[in-house]
């Protein structure tokens, strides 16, 4: 059996499915490698970005707390001039005041000279004569108002490292120079720093730790860690690297996170951001992602099914209802799909296909009816046609015909005097029609005609003939027959039966049915051996044999014509049939029979071959 095949909608439909589920799926995977891959680089820059706030804040606060001394002294009119009446007494106060506090305060006139100092020696220092100290000058060009200079090592004492600001006077005397030890200003910026971390957070749990040169923690989300050494909270760094925005991944406090670090004046600001959070991100705009992909996929997918089914499927199931009618042998049908090229293509090829068809058909149609012309005129010869057939024997009247339901059939009839006083007479029945009929019917014919003629009995003739039409019967085709041997002088019918339909013997017109014992019809088994019976019949006796061509003849409602209809319609009493003036009455009783088979059938078509054979005995010399 074989298998069901699917409809090609479906079949597009599913690999639709699969190819749109598939681009669905690499188009995530794409997407995620590039949302990873870009989540990656804008987190580090989130947290750099961060940390590089902070270490600017650092700078400005460090700066800004600097000044902030400056402010104090020249803002508050405290001291407002280096035009100072008691140098020696401020300087004694300031120096009571500052000294050994890390700070250290000078004021300098205009001409750069050192008038007054928390630190007695710095009195008098010309400003002129160190690198370090020469900076600040450029606060008596009238323009600059203060300046903040990095860490240095003093003019005095390069080893002393300071940090110094200075500030103008506004009625342009000199300045004030503010320092502060290389100690008391990383506190200041360690200080700074602490706070700046301690109130910024990166995203949610993101956040900032503040470590000193010595690595210890100064700060902490993670307050139980504050003043342990960074290597606890699991970020190795090295303490002799001053690091500038190096990148990083690292388990922080058990928490897989990127990690940026800088070393910023003394302390290393580290920015701390947790990976979770990073794919939680990826994660929303995946499922964002996803969802429209999905969304765009489906509406895709949809169009193009609908595509598909109107200008494919639909035009496919047009041709396919075309070529439907086309099979079943309406050749005239023609595929009128033209909404496309390729359609339009199709059509015209079908259609100038089917009508090569047509004309392969003709061709073919008129060499077939030739050839069954010829097998017909050749089956016809082969079939005795001249009544009376033996015109010199007064003892009987003998008629035959046979009507094949094709050109050619598998009925038969025949008959041959068996000596000067026995008449063999057959009809017989083969299982195929048409040409394998018709050959098979001439090979069988022409088997019991030897046979016959050899002198053999009836019962033995059919046995013998069984034997050999069995021989080489590939095509497992068989033959019904009835054969009888009329003694002329007795009217005594001995009688051999294979399978055929019985008989009707017309007796003073009451016809009645011959029941023989019938046996396999030949070339069924192999090995029967047929029985030899008898029939009398007396003078004026008829003897009529057929077919089942004429008792299964049907109608236009598919009734049988019947044997009891044909059992009435020879029961015709007194009133018998005018004899035909060579064939006596049996010509006519064969008339009437096709006459009436005709009437009965008139608008059916012939479905069986139609043959019958009459013989009238009329009595010995």
């Amino acid at each position: 059996m074989r298998p069901r095949k699917r409809k090609i909608a479906v079949v597009i439909t599913v690999w639709l499915i699969v190819i749109v589920l598939a681009a669905c799926v690499i188009s995530a995977g794409m997407t995620y490698f590039s949302l990873s891959g870009r989540s990656e680089k804008q987190t580090t820059a989130l947290v750099r970005q961060n940390v590089e706030d902070v270490s600017n804040d650092i700078d400005e606060m460090a700066d800004l707390t600097l000044i902030t001394y400056v402010d104090q002294f020249v803002d508050g009119d405290y001291i407002a001039t280096a035009n100072i009446e008691e140098p020696d007494a401020l300087s004694r106060k300031l120096g009571d005041y500052y000294g050994g506090s890390g700070v250290e305060i000078n004021i300098v006139d205009s001409a750069g000279i050192i008038v007054a100092s928390s630190v007695p020696g710095y009195i008098g220092f010309d400003m002129h004569s160190g690198d370090q100290s020469a900076e600040f000058l450029v606060l008596l060009d009238g323009e600059t108002r203060q300046f903040v200079q990095d860490v240095k090592g003093v003019s005095y004492d390069e080893t002393v490292l300071m940090k110094y600001a200075g500030r103008r006077f506004s009625d342009g005397s000199g300045f004030i120079q503010v320092g502060l030890t290389n100690d008391m200003y990383y506190e200041a910026i360690r200080e700074q720093a602490r706070f700046a971390a301690t109130n910024r957070r990166i995203g949610e749990n993101g956040y900032l730790l503040v470590c000193d040169r010595d690595m210890a923690v100064m700060n902490s989300f993670h307050n139980e860690h504050t003043g342990k050494n960074l290597s606890s909270s699991g970020i190795g760094i090295d303490a002799s690297d001053e690091c500038s925005y190096v990148s990083m991944e690292a388990d922080v406090f058990g928490t897989p996170s990127y990690v940026v670090v800088n070393y910023v004046k003394g302390v290393y600001i580290i920015g701390v951001y947790p990976v979770s959070e990073a794919i939680a991100g990826i994660n929303t705009m995946m499922n964002t992602t996803v969802l429209l992909e999905l969304i765009v996929f489906s509406i895709l997918f949809a169009v193009l099914v609908v595509l598909i089914r109107l200008l494919i499927v639909r035009n496919i199931v047009k041709v396919n209802s075309v070529l439907a009618e086309i099979t079943e042998g309406n050749l005239e049908e023609k595929v009128e799909v033209r909404d496309t090229y390729e359609f339009d293509t199709l059509s015209d090829d079908i259609n100038a296909t089917v009508d090569r068809l047509k004309g392969y058909i003709e061709e073919a149609a008129a060499r077939i009816d030739a050839d069954l012309a010829v097998a017909k005129a050749i089956q016809s010869s082969a079939l005795p046609n001249v009544f009376p057939p033996f015109p010199e024997h007064k003892e009987f009247e003998l008629f035959a015909s046979m009507s094949a339901a094709k050109e050619v059939g598998g009925d038969f009839y025949d008959f041959y005097m068996l000596g000067e006083r026995t008449l063999g007479f057959l009809i017989a029945d083969v299982s195929g029609k048409s040409i394998p009929g018709a050959m098979f019917m001439m090979t069988a014919k022409a088997v019991i005609k030897s046979l016959a003629e050899s002198g053999l009995p009836p019962a033995e003739v059919f046995t013998l003939a069984n034997e050999k039409l069995c021989e080489g019967n590939e095509a497992e085709m068989f033959v019904t027959a009835w054969l009888g041997y009329l003694d002329l002088d007795t009217g005594l019918v001995r009688v051999a039966n294979a399978g055929h339909n019985p008989p009707l013997l017309i007796k003073d017109g009451e016809a009645g049915y011959v029941m023989l014992r019938p046996g396999l019809m030949l070339a069924g088994m192999d090995g029967i051996q047929y029985k030899e019976q008898s029939v009398q019949l007396g003078k004026g006796d008829i003897l009529f044999l057929y077919t089942d061509g004429v008792t299964e003849a049907m109608d236009v409602n598919e009734e049988q014509y019947g044997e009891e209809r044909l059992r009435k319609l020879l029961s015709f009493g007194e009133s018998s049939p005018v004899p035909s003036e060579k064939n006596g009455i049996a010509e006519p009783v064969c008339d009437m029979v096709i006459a009436d088979v005709a009437g009965f059938t008139e608008g059916a078509e012939q479905s069986d071959d139609i043959t019958m054979l009459c013989i009238r005995y009329l009595g010995g010399e």
